[in-house]
């Protein structure tokens, strides 16, 4: 743990070790989070217009706080104990949520527009089919939120490729956009609201920071608020920009100066002794260096077995990472109670993929398995009921349709998610996407060059089916294969399955809006049990 970051009324002992890990960390922190300006004669970005904040105190709809992280596995969320108990025990955690397209640009465009990337424009990471440049900055969750009287903020790591020439995006009160690197924990560079900050410390902790002094600011304003806080722990430190082949060779995620600390003058750190065990389960998994994988895509088929001491390297770096997002959590809704705001703000934990740990012999996302798809979901706010779970399917592209429900907003798009709100407050058990959700694919080098989908298919509550962009198919039965080691694409038993669930996946790959892209098929032609 980190005391100087962790909210009082979460300490039950104070060790000795911890008392003075706490002036340790204290002196991190400050220097971590200390900024300079650009230097004398520096020009600034051109930024546009700034969106003027708003007070209605007579306002009284809720606040809404989006905090994410980047590239996380569902089962890592045993390094966010905090975040466990302020929202998963005193809110709704769903078990089966997902995100539909795999990787940090595509799944961070869904998020801010409610829209699939057929419709969205934002493919993959890179242009000409993704990437910053792909994006259009002018309706977003942002601008619909800030013209229904929503204050707003953005924090954190932007698609790829934003830089400070692209100053601030519109319909942001305060915006602090991460500038070209995607994964620069220490010696970052920030567009901070018009001005340029160049920061020497640690990402996490600057984030931390900055979201308590906004989330402090916003509450000021005495209207309601909507504040995204996108952090990129545990996203492998900084590689080659723009690619996400494991030949990119990105390093481990870095830790902060006070787990550093931790890890000096304890011997052993907590996130340490829980990563040697996740790491553990994550070999003795089948499909962890998988031997046979003649039924997989030749993107998997050209993969090398990977050592498990890789596996614990990987998960001790990325429970640090972690462990320092779980305390900046704990300190921004310690914030918020603090200004009296707690009790009136929904605050939702997702992340925007999920990640491969050797499973498949991959080490990396985009691939349509269940470690990348599934992700951590929680909410606390106002109606919704404690210590409660749900296995109903969401996906991160239902957010900004919820959003908008919460906020009783309008916007210009065609939004192709649906609203949770019914579901989180328990409203309605009724699936939000029995038909299957739409996944996918875009571009990836050197499969598909620079355009293209890499695959499209239809994940079910049983079933994954993809067809790549070289025809190749593969099919799972996730509840006689949880580990998804076989393919039944070619059994015959599956062969009505496989008709079904490939023509869904034509009829969703175009589609637009919730009705199209959420649609009731009516029963699948299961194989005999």
């Amino acid at each position: 743990m980190s005391p100087s970051l962790s909210p009082p009324r979460l300490h039950r002992s104070v060790p000795a070790v911890a008392v003075l890990l706490a002036i340790v960390t204290t002196l991190a922190l400050a220097a971590s989070t200390m900024s300079r300006p650009a230097p004398a004669g520096e020009p600034l970005a051109v930024s546009a217009t700034a969106q003027a904040p708003v007070t209605a105190p007579a306002d009284e709809r809720p606040n809404i706080v989006l905090f994410s992280t980047d590239d996380q596995r569902l089962d890592e969320m045993v390094f966010l104990p905090k975040t466990n108990e302020l929202l998963g025990e005193q809110g709704l955690t769903f078990t089966e949520a997902i995100t539909p397209h795999p990787l940090c640009c595509p799944a961070r465009a869904e998020i801010m527009t409610g829209q699939l990337a057929q419709n969205n424009g934002v493919r993959t990471n890179f242009p000409p089919q993704g990437g910053y440049a792909s994006f259009d900055n002018s309706s977003t969750i942002g601008t619909d939120l800030s013209a229904a009287g929503y204050n707003t903020a953005f924090l954190g790591k932007m698609l790829n490729g934003y830089n400070l020439d692209y100053g601030r995006d519109p319909g942001w009160t305060l915006f602090n956009a991460t500038s070209h690197g995607y994964a620069d924990y220490y010696k970052f560079v920030q567009y901070d609201n018009g001005s340029i900050e160049r920061v020497p410390g640690y990402y996490t902790d600057y984030l931390s920071q900055k979201a308590v002094e906004y989330a402090h600011q916003l509450s000021g304003y005495d209207a309601p608020f909507f504040m995204w806080v996108s952090h990129f722990a545990p996203h492998p430190s900084k590689g080659r920009e723009g690619c996400d082949d494991p030949s990119c060779k990105n390093g481990p995620p870095k830790m902060s100066p006070g787990y550093r600390a931790l890890s000096r003058l304890a011997g052993r750190a907590p996130h340490e002794v829980l990563a040697q065990q996740l790491a553990r389960e994550v070999t003795q998994k089948p499909s962890f260096n998988e031997r046979d994988v003649s039924d997989k895509q030749r993107l998997i088929r050209r993969q090398r077995m990977s050592s498990s001491e890789k596996v614990v390297r990987l998960q001790q770096a990325r429970g640090a990472a972690l462990a320092s997002v779980d305390d900046a959590l704990a300190r921004l809704v310690l914030q918020l109670e603090l200004d009296g705001e707690l009790d009136n703000t929904y605050i939702v934990f997702v992340t925007d993929n999920g990640y491969q740990l050797g499973e498949h012999r991959w080490f990396g996302k985009t691939l349509p398995y269940e470690e990348n798809l599934r992700t951590p979901m929680l909410v606390r706010g106002p109606g919704v009921p404690a210590g409660t779970t749900t296995d109903s399917i969401a996906t991160i592209v239902d957010l900004a349709p919820t959003f908008l429900d919460i906020a009783d907003a309008q916007t210009d798009r065609v939004l192709d998610g649906v609203s949770l709100l019914p579901t989180w407050r328990g409203e309605t058990e009724e699936p939000l996407h029995p038909g299957g959700v739409l996944i996918q694919g875009g571009a990836y080098k050197p499969e598909t060059g620079p355009r293209g989908w890499l695959y499209r298919g239809v994940r079910t509550a049983r079933y994954t089916y993809v067809r790549y962009h070289d025809g190749f198919v593969e099919l799972y039965d996730r509840e006689r294969d949880p580990y998804q080691l076989r393919s039944v694409a070619d059994e015959p038993e599956y062969a009505p399955l496989r008709a079904e669930l490939a023509r869904r996946t034509r009829l969703l790959q175009d589609c637009a809006g919730p009705a199209d892209c959420n649609r009731t098929f009516g029963p699948l032609p299961h194989p005999s049990d």
